[in-house]
């Protein structure tokens, strides 16, 4: 079996399904502030005080923040295949306009190049897509959940089933195949 060269490495990595640390870093940020974004809503119509439900909000923060991280990673993975499939004819096209003049160039240095900037347009894409659609679908999810569903329950009950139910079922969701 033959080693692999450090550029063959760093091609097959970065089409591994594994985020990078800046990904994740991105992922839990956003996902911290979207789960902390119902605890307005809990404050102000629920009429839930602060000293009373702290606890229950951290709780309900925390384990929402760490499903939508983990339905972020998880539709990323999906989302990075196809975008790599749509975008890979307009970003050939890129990469042999713009090496076009450059005759030093192998066709197989053309090629990587491509390679590399496909993952690299779908790694971008593909974050930035799952995160609108996991938080779209949370948010959406949270609102149904708390406002209509479980609008006669106790306010600390509704909002941990509204808000860790909903980060529960999106994870959920998230873990397709297709």
């Amino acid at each position: 079996m033959a080693k692999l060269t450090k550029e063959e490495e760093v091609l097959l990595s970065s089409y591994s399904p594994a985020s990078s640390t800046k990904g994740n870093l991105f992922f839990y940020v956003n996902a911290l502030i979207i789960s902390l974004a119902p605890i307005y809503l809990f404050y102000g119509v629920h009429q839930m005080e602060i000293a009373d439900s702290w606890i229950v909000w951290a709780l309900s923060s925390l384990s929402t923040a760490y499903l939508l991280a983990y339905s972020c990673k998880n539709q990323k993975r999906l989302l990075k295949h196809q975008i790599v499939m749509k975008r890979g004819p307009a970003v050939d096209r890129e990469i042999n306009a713009k090496y076009a003049n450059d005759k030093k160039m192998s066709i197989k240095e053309k090629e990587e190049r491509a390679l590399f900037r496909k993952n690299e347009v779908a790694d971008s894409e593909s974050t930035y897509l799952s995160i609108f659609y996991t938080n779209t679908l949370f948010l959406t999810i949270m609102l149904i959940f708390a406002f209509f569903l479980l609008a006669n329950v106790a306010p600390i009950f509704n909002l941990l089933l509204s808000t860790s139910g909903s980060a529960a079922l999106v994870a959920f969701l998230s873990t397709a195949k297709n």
